[in-house]
């Protein structure tokens, strides 16, 4: 313990909690000076200026960067001051990322009583410091750390195992005892053992984190384990790697199963696609030759033969949606830079919508499968077009090949836009857009838009307002899913539908 009363440096931007946690603190060390503040400037401005600090406290998402950034300026100020992070941002990656960093402590903020919890992790980091054993302290550090964490973790030291918690010796289904000191050859398979000494060794080598996936069999079960590595230093300089598993073998035999059931029902369904399409092939030519060998004045034998053709085409637009599940929702593995723009004048060339324009406002990239973007914009346009007052006309005619894209400025007028003087103003206008403040593209329509209380249901397959196949936008789903995005529906400005596709990764969108 510190011969006079701590000086505690708590960073947090929300002043409820520098209030809770200043009290805790207080009731821990009675006599300690908590200074609190609400972002990593002000926190090095404290650090630099006081004449001690005895631990600093920080909450990871800060307003001019993270816990960890701070955890880096605070060390280049004053080396060796313990620093504990406390964040509700708890998962593996975090955790790794602080241990690497050479966090004193990390703790949770969303377990129970946590301030409470703070407050004592505090008292052990300041009075473990005060001790000059530093190998000693310093595997009780990474001890603590280690067994804290929710994931099986351990540190290994030259090969062998320094550290496991609880969670890694239960997924080993081994003794403590046995699995300290021990090697991986000593608990795994060689192959397996191989391949973490090889990525451990990577580690060591370069300093980066390497992750990997092995299948071995663990307490005598074939399970399937993701692998993290990452490196570390002890208070003496000794090299350690840190290691996180995490067992997803039921993720896995799950995906197995369904990637099996995908493959049975996408034969099932080309088969079905190709019976069908012979068979209103058949349908079709026998229509024709009835209605070129009815007499004249058949009125009523005509109309059923309209009928019968409405029927045939509608039970095409099922198999071609049909057809268009295949591989929908297989995850899009080596995306490349599609132009939106460019996808939506392509699919809006398959659209029957004579009457109807397309506007091309924006032009956002997107990092996607081409053939499945420009699916997902056809079936949007295709929803528009279906869904407008005048969907019976408009379906009626051939490809539509109205697009007014000359200024992505958003203004009506300009190169390539079509004057009222040429032609009669469009029953339906399809506008595709950027989101303002996010990065994605919208596509919208001055239709009669989706009630609000059914929009939770339109993207689910076989669901329709209108009688439809109830596929067209379950399609759009699974692209959306397929590339790790999310779809939102809204109002658009004039009422009518609006459909905006946001981004789920950073790495979704290059602009």
């Amino acid at each position: 313990m510190t011969a006079s009363p701590p000086h505690v440096l708590y960073v947090d931007p929300d002043s409820g909690s520098c209030t809770r946690a200043a009290d805790e603190l207080h009731r821990e060390f009675p006599d300690a000076t908590v200074t609190a503040v609400g972002s990593a400037d002000a926190a090095i401005g404290v650090v630099a200026d006081a004449r001690r600090i005895d631990c600093v406290v920080s909450a990871f998402e800060l307003p001019d960067g993270d816990g960890l950034d701070l955890l880096a300026e605070v060390r280049a100020e004053r080396e060796g001051v313990p620093f504990v992070l406390f964040t509700d941002a708890g998962n593996e990656e975090i955790a790794i990322d602080a241990i690497t960093a050479g966090v004193s402590e990390y703790v949770r903020s969303d377990r129970h009583d946590p301030y409470r919890t703070l407050a004592r992790r505090v008292r052990e980091t300041i009075d473990g410091h005060a001790f000059d054993g530093v190998a000693d302290a310093d595997h009780e550090l990474h001890r603590l750390l280690v067994d804290r964490a929710d994931q099986p973790m351990a540190v290994l030291e030259n090969g062998r195992y320094r550290t496991v918690n609880g969670a890694y010796v239960d997924i080993l289904g081994l003794p403590r005892e046995r699995v300290l000191g021990a090697t991986d050859r000593d608990l795994f398979p060689s192959d397996v053992a191989d391949a973490l000494r090889e990525h451990s060794d990577g580690v060591l080598a370069d300093g980066k984190r390497r992750e990997h996936r092995i299948e071995t069999d663990v307490n005598g079960e074939a399970r399937v384990l993701d692998v993290v590595h990452f490196s570390g230093d002890t208070a003496n300089g000794n090299p350690v790697v840190g290691r996180v598993l995490r067992d997803v073998t039921d993720r896995v035999d799950r995906e197995r199963l369904l990637r099996k059931e995908r493959d049975r029902l996408e034969a099932l369904s080309s088969a079905v696609a190709h019976d069908a399409r012979n068979a209103i092939q058949v349908i079709r030519g026998r229509a024709l030759l009835a209605e070129e060998s009815l007499p004249a004045g058949a009125d009523e034998s005509n109309e059923h033969l309209s009928a019968l053709e409405v029927g045939v085409d509608r039970l095409g637009d099922l198999v071609e949606s049909l057809e268009s599940l295949r591989s929908v929702n297989d995850p899009v593995t080596e995306p490349v830079p599609v132009s939106i723009g460019e996808a939506a004048r392509d699919a809006w060339a398959t659209v029957a919508a004579p009457d109807a324009t397309l506007r091309v406002r924006a032009d956002p990239m997107v990092l996607g499968d081409p053939a499945r973007v420009r699916t997902l914009l056809e079936n949007l346009f295709r929803n528009s077009v279906e869904h407008a007052s005048s969907a019976s006309e408009l379906r009626a005619e051939p490809p539509a090949e109205r697009v007014d894209s000359g200024n992505l400025s958003g203004n009506d007028s300009g190169p390539g836009s079509i004057s009222s003087g040429e032609r009669a103003a469009p029953s339906l206008t399809v506008t595709v857009d950027a989101i303002d403040g996010a990065r994605g593209f919208a596509v919208s329509d001055d239709g009669d838009g989706i009630p609000e209380a059914e929009r939770d249901r339109v993207l689910e397959f076989g669901y329709s307002l209108n009688g439809g196949t109830g596929l067209g936008l379950g399609i759009v789903s699974g692209i959306v899913d397929a590339h790790g995005w999310s779809v939102d529906l809204a109002e658009s400005e004039s009422g009518g539908a609006r459909f905006e596709v946001r981004q789920e990764t950073l790495d979704s969108f290059v602009s």
